[in-house]
């Protein structure tokens, strides 16, 4: 390491990690990722073990991942949920134990991260809501989780390798969802609820929302930070840590948080909701040289591909607030503790309109309440927007698409502002009929 970066006299109490994909790893060639996957077209045309193929290749390179991170001092790791190709759908879904020559191949993951110490965790998608008022999203959360349960089970994980929820949508009354949570909760595998912990978001439940929750249920809340600064709660974050941290402790799990940090520029909810440009493991990288925590180059092996888009990014970025007095550092899971401040921001003002769209019936195709489609010539649509107000102090940023995609991507940037009408978001619309 360069001189003028010292390492921590004692050991770091926690270990950074991030999810999913590797940024330098999946620029070489061949490419290392665990995230290959196919169209469903392809699999009714080809057949199942074409997924089965794709599903192999991606745990064997799970593997050098591990190896990759080792050697820059990074043990903990979220796997991807893209794993196994449909393998929880409803039609051409299989189970883990049918792909031929992949428990062998897990066997070997799971004696890598044992030798390595390392911790891997997984994450289901938005879309695994056990609260959703319809059965057949609940059937399916359920056949999701015990998909991703198999794969830890396979790879022979323990307790700290947990699988991490959102509590998902309001459906219009919230405290009938947290309700309704708890009532089926029974009703999920044991399995299954071993793992589980539950994750605060940047749309609709707060960490304040979700504790009373965790301790009853004696499920962990995994604490986002970026999300909590959302979403926020009526009292800082870190003053949430004793109760969050002594369930995790009551059921002998390790501690585990999020953190992450807007792009520069945010200020509205939905330009926050989008992370910095320094991510994955450039994200953790950085931390370590920054706080010390563990010894790490000043140059780190980005591709030239990388820093490309780091350098386009760098001249686009509008200028800092006067208060700001550190770089965002870029999104990564934390395993430990962080005492952070994390004061919650004022909810953006909020007004309502509505406005007419005419859609050419050759450019977009409009259905009505049946499911026929529009006659030709121009359907015309009134549209109810939540308006987000422009920032007074500074232009709000025009957010560029994320460097990675993967299960756990930031959210989409906002659409464009024009002088019509700004970024909004539809909340309902109303069919006036064809012309």
């Amino acid at each position: 390491m360069a001189a003028g970066h010292p390492v921590a006299a004692e050991p770091p109490k926690l270990r950074l990690g991030y999810a999913c994909l590797n940024t330098v790893l999946r620029a070489q060639d061949p490419s290392i990722f665990c995230s290959r996957t196919c169209r469903l077209a392809t699999v009714r045309e080809s057949g199942i073990e074409h997924a089965h193929k794709l599903a192999l290749q991606n745990a064997r390179d799970i593997i050098p991942m591990l190896r990759w991170n080792e050697a820059h001092h990074i043990r903990f790791m979220r796997l991807s949920s893209e794993m196994l190709p449909f393998a929880s759908h409803a039609e051409v879904g299989y189970r883990v134990a049918d792909v031929v020559g992949l428990k062998e191949v897990f066997e070997e993951v799971g004696r890598v991260a044992r030798e390595l110490g390392h911790r891997l965790t997984m994450h289901p998608g938005q879309f695994c809501q056990l609260a959703s008022p319809r059965e057949v999203v609940f059937d399916a959360a359920i056949r999701d989780l015990e998909f991703h349960a198999d794969i830890l089970e396979m790879i022979g994980l323990g307790p700290d390798s947990v699988m991490i929820i959102h509590m998902g949508g309001v459906y219009n009354d919230k405290e009938a969802t947290l309700a309704r949570f708890i009532e089926r909760w029974p009703r999920v595998p044991p399995r299954i609820r071993a793992r589980i912990v539950l994750e605060n978001d940047d749309v609709s439940y707060s960490v304040n929302d979700l504790l009373p929750i965790s301790e009853q249920l004696a499920i962990p809340l995994v604490l986002d930070w970026h999300h909590a600064n959302i979403i926020t709660s009526p009292h800082a974050s870190k003053t949430y840590l004793p109760r969050i941290n002594a369930v995790w402790h009551a059921r002998g799990i390790r501690p585990k948080q999020h953190y992450s940090e807007p792009r520069p520029g945010a200020v509205t909810p939905r330009e926050m909701r989008a992370h910095s440009k320094r991510d994955k493991e450039q994200a953790v990288l950085h931390l370590y040289r920054v706080f010390g925590l563990e010894d790490v180059a000043d140059e780190y092996p980005v591709t030239p591909e990388r820093q490309e888009e780091l350098a386009k990014l760098a001249k686009r970025a509008p200028k800092k607030p006067k208060k700001a007095k550190l770089e965002p550092a870029g999104d990564g899971d934390c395993d430990g503790n962080d005492d952070s401040d994390n004061a919650p921001l004022a909810p953006p003002v909020k007004r309502m309109r509505a406005r007419r769209v005419k859609k050419e019936a050759g450019s977009a195709k409009v259905k009505d309440e049946s499911g026929g489609k529009e006659p030709e010539g121009e359907a015309e649509e009134e549209e109810e927007e939540e308006i987000m107000p422009k920032p007074k102090r500074r232009r709000a940023l025009k957010p560029e698409p994320p460097a990675s995609a993967s299960i756990d991507t930031a959210p989409s940037p906002p659409p464009k502002r024009t002088r019509a009408t700004t970024a909004a978001k539809v909340v309902g619309v109303k069919k006036r009929g064809a012309r």
